[in-house]
């Protein structure tokens, strides 16, 4: 075997041993200083691509997140998730099932006094008739955003599945029901003018 392939067997083994010692002190770092478990539902921001679920397995090369809308599991390198932004949904013990949604409100509508509190009444109703959740809706939280009024509220379900297919359910009742008053949803828009005389 000539010099030069013994080099570059070395130099790939230190590569590949470079990249493993790498993820095993991200993953004791992520294990001894985050505030993630097990069974958390998480979202997660790596390379500009966010993903949502919940966590299954932690081990000292990666992590594995089961992902709620392709039910996939998502193995991330503790490397990158060590240096990524995450939000931890969980809210206290025995309460991976739990989530909060946020309903966002024109201003001009959430002023008006009767459709404010219809919101809130269809909110709550929602809530109730929805077929996968175990609780109603005792408080809802209203705050300001910069092109929207966000009224905020728990919907609580059996398992961490049934919560994702529940405020898909619960949104999608939502708007409709608020259509037939004409309270609107903002959303972004852009205006393109095209001048011919350039």
């Amino acid at each position: 075997m000539s010099a030069a392939i013994i080099t570059l067997c070395v130099a790939v083994a230190t590569f590949i041993l470079q990249e493993g010692i790498t993820n095993i002190i991200h993953g004791i770092i992520f294990r001894l200083f985050s505030n993630v478990h097990i069974g958390d539902r998480i979202e997660i921001l790596i390379d500009g691509t966010t993903y949502t679920g919940s966590l299954s397995k932690i081990t000292i090369r990666h992590v594995v997140i089961n992902d709620f809308q392709t039910n996939a599991e998502i193995i991330i390198p503790n490397s990158k998730i060590d240096c990524s932004l995450i939000k931890n949904t969980y809210n206290g013990l025995d309460q991976h099932n739990r989530y909060i949604v946020e309903l966002p409100v024109s201003y001009m509508d959430a002023e008006n006094k009767e459709h404010s509190d219809y919101i809130k009444e269809v909110i709550k109703s929602s809530v109730v008739e929805c077929p996968l959740t175990i609780d109603t809706v005792n408080d809802i939280y209203i705050a300001f955003k910069e092109s929207y009024v966000g009224y905020t509220f728990f919907i609580k379900t059996n398992t961490i599945e049934e919560n994702f297919r529940a405020c898909s359910w619960i949104r999608e009742n939502l708007m409709q029901e608020l259509s037939k008053k004409d309270i609107h949803i903002p959303y972004s828009t852009l205006n393109v003018n095209i001048n011919d005389n350039i």
